[in-house]
């Protein structure tokens, strides 16, 4: 076991890994929802939809909450890059970039204080098909059935 792990094996992280999953696609949803007339929520609600969906993969994978709850916190480049480092092969194009812009506001509960400039340089549109991209690979890999859509209307909250 290497040092960054703290393994917790078991029914119940599967089915954490699920709730977590759906909770992702529900954001995800959501910020789709936001993205014409409310930006900062949309932008909220994909960093929500990020850690959601990282964190039910590496909880699938055998991390536990605990161990992601201390090390990972709301950290998206760090949640992305223990995904890697836990197996997830090839995230879309884009999300290391959309990742690295939301964290570091995400981490800190200061989404509504990014630059103005920041904010217009982006698609929120093509960074919600990115964000519905991680949470397609996530679904695949932890055997969650059906669409995003149809996980996201299934209800069970974190």
């Amino acid at each position: 076991m290497s040092r960054w792990t703290h393994r917790k094996t078991g029914r119940s992280d599967r089915q954490l890994a699920s709730a977590f999953f759906r909770n992702a696609t529900g954001f995800h949803e959501s910020a789709e929802a936001a993205v014409q007339r409310f930006p900062e929520m949309t932008r909220y609600f994909l960093a929500i939809a990020i850690e959601l969906s990282l964190k039910a993969y590496l909880l699938h994978r055998g991390i536990s909450d605990d161990w992601n709850r201390v090390h990972i916190r709301h950290d998206l480049i760090k949640a992305l890059s223990c995904a890697r480092r836990a197996g997830l092969n090839a995230p879309p194009d884009g999300l290391v970039q959309i990742a690295a812009l939301l964290s570091p506001y995400y981490q800190t509960r200061r989404i509504a204080d990014m630059p103005t400039a920041v904010v217009d340089a982006v698609s929120w549109a093509d960074a919600s098909q990115t964000v519905r991209q991680i949470i397609d690979i996530v679904r695949d890999s932890i055997g969650e059935g059906g669409s995003s859509q149809a996980a996201a209307n299934t209800g069970l909250s974190r």
